[in-house]
């Protein structure tokens, strides 16, 4: 069980976990090594060096949380930060080679400590693209910014039947157990905007 534990010097609390902890990691350390750049083949090598490091530094303290940071996503903050070094330092040792490493790209996701939730939403949105092919235009016409009456004359269809689309979009994520998007607020009626005046 991951938790915390007061630092005996003060500051940050330690982060504390077993090996099935760790272990739990290795399916978000293989789609996070390969969101980052790394070769397929180096792939399984990076994430196992990365849970080593993950593991020696937890035995020596060196894991760090804070107050309003959940346990769990301190570690997998450190161990994604940890991961990336790793593929740095296999990067660097490729240049020399006549096969080199592909280049790493930049990780501002990073910054962020934990990364499930991006995690779940590009999977589940790969799940949903391969559910229909109407549903995968909708999903790649709004990644564009086209939303509405803009996507739908984009797909050169009427509104009525892109809303067709839509709705098994929605409910296609409904099935597969995304959170509804919150309702917005109603538009003022005419009514409203005329007592306000």
């Amino acid at each position: 069980m991951i938790r915390y534990r007061a630092s005996p010097g003060g500051g940050a609390p330690i982060v504390e976990a077993g090996a099935e902890d760790i272990e739990a990691m290795r399916p978000m350390l293989l789609r996070h090594v390969r969101v980052i750049g790394v070769e397929e083949r180096h792939v399984p090598d990076v994430v196992q060096e990365t849970m080593i490091t993950t593991w020696t530094a937890l035995h020596e303290e060196r894991v760090r949380g804070s107050e309003k940071m959940p346990p769990d996503a301190a570690l997998r903050g450190f161990a994604r930060m940890t991961a990336w070094f790793h593929a740095m330092n296999l990067s660097r040792r490729g240049s020399g080679r006549e096969d080199p490493v592909s280049s790493l790209r930049s990780v501002p996701i990073l910054l962020s400590p934990d990364p499930m939730p991006g995690i779940e939403a590009a999977d589940l949105l790969a799940r949903v693209m391969a559910s229909s092919p109407n549903v995968a235009h909708v999903v790649e016409l709004a990644a564009r910014g086209l939303l509405g009456a803009d996507a739908a004359r984009a797909a050169g269809q009427p509104r009525t039947s892109f809303y067709k689309s839509e709705k098994k979009l929605r409910a296609a994520l409904r099935k597969l157990g995304a959170a509804p998007a919150p309702k917005q607020a109603p538009r003022p009626s005419w009514k409203s905007r005329k007592r306000k005046r």
